[in-house]
């Protein structure tokens, strides 16, 4: 197998799955449902940045597969973008407030456990990313 195509794959679908699941509470809960703006605040930077840096995260990992930016520094870069991504995720998942957390009504059950999904996919990213780095360092 060669971990150095397969690891920055696995790391792209990881950024893809992040973007999307920190960008679904926003495009699914109607805007008066309850304190999304809150929510996304939570934890000491929140989470959106985590949504754009996945998107910085797709450019990069694709410029060193592709050969178009040296493969040594573009696995670095990747692997301290992912680093920070899963620091915040997780700072954000633990650190939301219950009351904001339970606050949305009864249909919109499932961001109870949208933290998680986003902790996921960030952990599904830095594997990736740290699979790359190794490979190619």
């Amino acid at each position: 197998m060669d971990i150095e195509r397969t690891a920055p794959t696995v790391g792209l679908v990881g950024s893809v799955l992040l973007a999307a699941a920190v960008a679904v509470p926003a495009v699914a809960v109607e805007s008066g449902a309850g304190p999304m703006a809150a929510y996304y605040a939570s934890g000491p930077v929140g989470i959106a940045i985590v949504g754009l840096l996945a998107l910085v995260e797709v450019i990069v990992l694709l410029s060193g597969r592709q050969e178009r930016t040296d493969p040594a520094t573009a696995a670095g870069l990747a692997f301290v973008l992912a680093l920070t991504m899963l620091g915040i995720s997780a700072t954000w998942a633990f650190a939301i407030d219950p009351t904001v957390l339970f606050s949305f009504p009864e249909q919109y059950s499932w961001i109870s456990y949208h933290r998680w999904s986003v902790l996921g996919a960030a952990s599904l990213l830095f594997v990736g990313t740290a699979g790359y780095a190794r490979s190619v360092l």
